[in-house]
């Protein structure tokens, strides 16, 4: 959840920067970053994706060039959508590192976000990334699972606390 408070383009210039300095594969330049900031645009986008809860007043569009990626012999498009997620969580640190709620979305018609943004054949959206001012009315954040964060050392079995 967020508030009405727009996002300045200084601090979404920021986040742009740290999502470009994530890797892809090869550092082959595949990955295109859209900052969507229109509020009509926004609310049509939170219509395409059940996966946005909120209103967020800003949302970050990671998608690759498939064409740039196939010339990789197909791994490009395969490790996009890894380094979509890198460049994502750069881009969340330093939102919440200024003050800013992020959240990934992926569950979106992937064809109905390409026509409303205009992002033609040849390309495939990752990942959105909802940003905006926090609400002081959210939810808290949703606690760990039970058996989740389990981490081992040298070999499996090995809990390492």
């Amino acid at each position: 959840m967020y508030t009405d408070e727009s996002v300045p383009s200084e601090v979404l210039k920021q986040l742009i920067k740290a999502a470009h300095k994530a890797p892809t594969g090869s550092n082959t330049p595949y990955r295109r970053i859209m900052m969507v900031t229109d509020r009509k645009r926004l609310r049509l986008l939170k219509q395409l994706s059940p996966g946005i809860l909120g209103q967020p007043t800003a949302a970050m569009v990671i998608y690759t060039d498939l064409k740039i990626a196939g010339e990789m012999g197909g791994i490009g498009e395969a490790t996009s959508t890894l380094d979509a997620g890198a460049a994502a969580e750069n881009a969340c640190l330093v939102a919440t590192s200024l003050g800013l709620g992020s959240c990934f979305t992926k569950s979106y018609s992937e064809a109905a976000v390409k026509e409303l943004l205009g992002i033609p054949d040849g390309f495939r959206t990752e990942v959105i990334l909802q940003l905006g001012y926090p609400s002081p009315t959210r939810p808290s954040p949703a606690k760990p699972r039970k058996g989740g964060r389990i981490t081992e050392l040298d070999k499996f079995g090995n809990v390492w606390n």
